[in-house]
């Protein structure tokens, strides 16, 4: 083999093992296992100026690593981390359905993947309102 060839190969090489390394980055189950809170019992007044923006449909919140949204329909809660790579996913009004602006994910209000990468749902939390105070559980 001569020398010429042996680099040309040794090159090709290397870019394969620096694609697969990059492209590793995608799939869908990479992100260092993010979860989502567990054990989450709290309750927003929605009387506060921090949290009175809920009472509009459209609004979110974020609280002890929780988005909780006015979705039509009601109200919503599930993890605030991706699980793709833990970037913080919003509520989009015009969508019903929550993003995640890093990489484009999409969920449902239950949490449900819609669109990749990421390959596992949020956690999804239960809501019940009581006059203006709004609880969040798991």
């Amino acid at each position: 083999m001569e020398r010429k060839e042996f680099l040309s190969i040794l090159g090709v090489g290397a870019a394969a093992v620096a694609c697969g390394y990059c492209f590793g980055g995608c799939n869908p189950n990479t992100g260092g296992g993010i979860t989502a809170p567990t054990n989450v019992d709290f309750t927003l007044d929605l009387t506060n100026p921090a949290y009175a923006g809920l009472k509009s449909v459209g609004n979110y919140v974020y609280n002890a690593g929780v988005i909780v949204a006015h979705a039509q329909g009601g109200y919503v809660a599930v993890s605030l981390a991706c699980p793709h790579q833990g970037a913080t996913v919003v509520f989009d009004a015009s969508t019903n359905s929550f993003f995640c602006p890093a990489h484009g994910s999409r969920f449902s209000l239950s949490g449900a993947v819609i669109t990749g990468p990421a390959g596992s749902p949020l956690g999804s939390y239960k809501t019940t309102l009581t006059g203006t105070s709004l609880r969040v559980f798991s």
